[in-house]
């Protein structure tokens, strides 16, 4: 009876080549797939701001008072509120949690900071009961900066 002998199968050095080959693709990617990930949390926020100025705008119109976004630079957040003035203002609960409306970006967004937010001189801007803002202004992000136009309160990223 013949003895037949298989030769199939990975020796030790190809194995040992495919797990090096692996391990160079990875260390090349993985700094690419951080900078992307930043990139798409900074785009999230600033979509986010802008979605909640304009909510600030329609809130205040369609409910006939005033609405704050308060801007925390050294806490990296912002609270909505809603009141006549700064001294009687309280946060708006969010809509779909009931939590108060306050986005903590070192929890919410990890690497993305508001670099400053400057509307007319102070870090808070007020949309009147017409939906009209206090004032215009910018709030920059890492790269991204969202700019509020005084005389309509639309919001947009400047690119």
């Amino acid at each position: 009876m013949p003895n037949i002998t298989s030769k199939s199968g990975f020796s030790i050095f190809e194995l040992v080549m495919v797990i090096a080959i692996i391990g160079i693709i990875s260390a090349i990617s993985l700094p690419k797939v951080g900078s992307l990930i930043s990139e798409v949390s900074e785009k999230a926020v600033a979509e986010r701001i802008i979605e909640d100025l304009s909510y600030l705008r329609n809130r205040a119109a369609s409910l006939r008072d005033t609405t704050w976004m308060v801007v925390d630079q050294a806490q990296n957040q912002y609270g909505l509120y809603v009141g006549p003035n700064a001294g009687s203002r309280i946060l708006i609960p969010d809509p779909q949690t009931g939590d108060s409306f306050v986005l903590d970006l070192d929890s919410a967004y990890q690497d993305v900071l508001i670099s400053s937010a400057n509307f007319g001189g102070a870090s808070e801007v007020s949309f009147n009961w017409w939906g009209i803002p206090s004032s215009g202004g910018t709030i920059v992000l890492n790269s991204r900066t969202i700019t509020l136009i005084a005389g309509t309160g639309m919001a947009y990223e400047t690119p």
